[in-house]
């Protein structure tokens, strides 16, 4: 399955969902005013995905900040995720954050669809993905 890659913004994150590689991300901030638009071909992305995906996967998930429109787009990818933990694949979810506000959004999340989370704190960010991860 050909990858999905959407280079980041100041106002949008970088996504790089290739299978290939085993790199599932999400980066940067996320402020589109409309979030449903913005991640529609996202989580198209990610619905194909879930019919034949990788036996492990994985998702990163390192945003600076995000909107109420991000935050519900998160909530779909997330039922995704927990739809293909259910179906029996292996699922997790490394949530970075730098501050409480970030760090209790992850904890949400994590109660609400019941799959892995990972909590990682991080002190800085780099806006850009490294060549290994393109």
């Amino acid at each position: 399955m050909a990858g999905f890659i959407i280079s980041g913004s100041d106002f949008y994150p970088a996504i790089i969902f290739n299978p290939e590689e085993n790199i599932f991300a999400i980066r940067g901030i996320s402020t589109p005013e409309n979030g449903k638009e913005f991640y529609k071909p996202v989580i198209s992305w990610l619905e194909v995905y879930a019919k034949h995906p990788n036996h492990h996967t994985e998702l990163l998930i390192d945003l600076e900040y995000f909107n109420l429109s991000t935050s519900k787009a998160l909530l779909f990818i997330f039922y995704l995720l927990c739809e293909m933990h259910e179906a029996g694949q292996r699922i997790k979810v490394t949530w970075c954050y730098r501050d409480a506000y970030i760090l209790s959004a992850g904890r949400d999340y994590a109660f609400m669809v019941k799959i892995p989370f990972e909590f990682r704190k991080v002190s800085y960010y780099d806006h850009t993905f490294q060549e290994a991860e393109a």
